[in-house]
């Protein structure tokens, strides 16, 4: 291959990729944003299509009639369950609200005795005696005093922005209602029109890298919610046992943590138990301690079942995958950040990256031929 032929190629190459995350990261997100009433109709063509599929073979329902029944249905229950829990979690959330300033001042008198308990500890070992944990008790009461800001009613601003958006959520419920039934409904038709104007080399490949995306990020999000839900139980029937004020939100904080790979229980549970142990609260010091070691147990005991080895990443990649996600967008990021690992890494077995990662290595080789200088003197 010619050189400037090979640097044509290359240049296309990487002009490709270029626009590709420049899709990926910044167009697409907002030409979904833009689209979102498609995007649910289509989530939820996704969610009724199996029952729709059911009714037309067993009951014999047309499609269109099935699809109108099946829309209706879900609906139905998505109103009713978002109702339900909306109903229940507000209740819970405006008591919480209540008790939190009580909670707050109570957690930092706990703390300062703790650390007062553990600087007496200290100073009777020889080493640690001029040791100070005021120091750090500072600290920790500067950090909460930084989780109370702005606490407080919704403001009027807010609730009049909220106002002026019911017309336009309105048109987007009823747009996203008939686009999921277009969607099951002339879901051959559609199918059709993809096969006719999309190449079928591009098909089959897409086909493939959905199908391994779906094993491996669905079974992902479905193993770690099970586990979650899970944890969430035990921490939640601990917590009772305990008597735990507000144990359901607070298992749910703990559970949520314990579905990050690198956190866990332990990341609430040991600290607390920690400063029970400092304040004299050995019994709630104790429970504490057993309850994070029967959810270890129990996370180490399900998770290869439900997780298996197929669907994760090694520990490292995790880790730094995660690290990253948190730079980039915090807590949400890092959260993001393991299943878009497992994609890219899915898309790198698939040979998506092989082309770039040809361009990249013959740069390199071009580049080390190039300076490469010949040491060797005649005589």
């Amino acid at each position: 291959m010619k050189l400037h032929v090979k640097y044509l190629k290359i240049f296309c190459n990487l002009a490709v990729a270029v626009m590709t995350v420049v899709l990926l990261f910044y167009a697409l997100p907002r030409i979904l944003a833009y689209f979102l009433p498609f995007v649910i109709g289509f989530v939820l063509s996704l969610i009724a299509n199996p029952v729709v599929k059911f009714l037309e073979k067993k009951i014999k329902i047309k499609r269109k009639y099935g699809s109108a029944l099946m829309i209706i249905l879900v609906i139905g229950a998505i109103v009713l369950v978002c109702y339900g829990l909306f109903s229940l979690l507000l209740n819970g959330l405006f008591s919480f609200a209540q008790y939190f300033p009580t909670m707050y001042h109570e957690a930092e008198k706990e703390l300062v005795m703790a650390a007062e308990q553990a600087e007496k500890f200290l100073n009777q070992i020889p080493f640690w005696k001029d040791f100070k944990i005021s120091g750090m008790g500072e600290s920790i009461e500067d950090f909460l005093n930084g989780l109370m800001p702005e606490f407080g009613q919704p403001t009027v601003l807010a609730i009049g922005g909220f106002a002026k958006n019911i017309p336009n959520m309105l048109i987007g419920l009823v747009i996203g209602l008939l686009a999921t039934y277009y969607f099951i409904a002339d879901k051959e038709k559609m199918h059709a029109a993809v096969e006719r104007y999309v190449p079928k080399s591009f098909q089959e490949r897409i086909s493939y890298i959905y199908g391994k995306l779906m094993m491996v990020v669905g079974g992902y999000f479905k193993a770690q919610f099970k586990i979650m839900l899970i944890i969430y139980v035990v921490v939640l029937v601990g917590l009772l046992l305990i008597d735990v004020r507000y144990a359901w939100l607070i298992g749910f904080g703990i559970a949520f943590l314990d579905m990050l790979p690198v956190f866990g229980t332990g990341t609430v549970l040991c600290p607390w138990a920690v400063v029970k142990l400092f304040t004299g609260d050995y019994q709630m010091a104790a429970g504490l301690l057993v309850l994070y070691v029967l959810t270890l147990t129990i996370h180490q005991l399900i998770q290869p079942k439900l997780v298996g080895d197929s669907v994760g990443m090694d520990p490292f990649s995790t880790l730094v995958f995660m690290y990253i996600g948190f730079k980039i967008n915090g807590v949400i990021g890092m959260i993001l950040a393991i299943p878009i690992g497992m994609i890219l890494g899915n898309l790198y077995e698939a040979g998506v990256f092989d082309t770039l990662i040809w361009c990249v290595r013959e740069i390199v080789d071009d580049f080390n031929r190039f300076r490469r200088v010949n040491t060797d003197k005649k005589e």
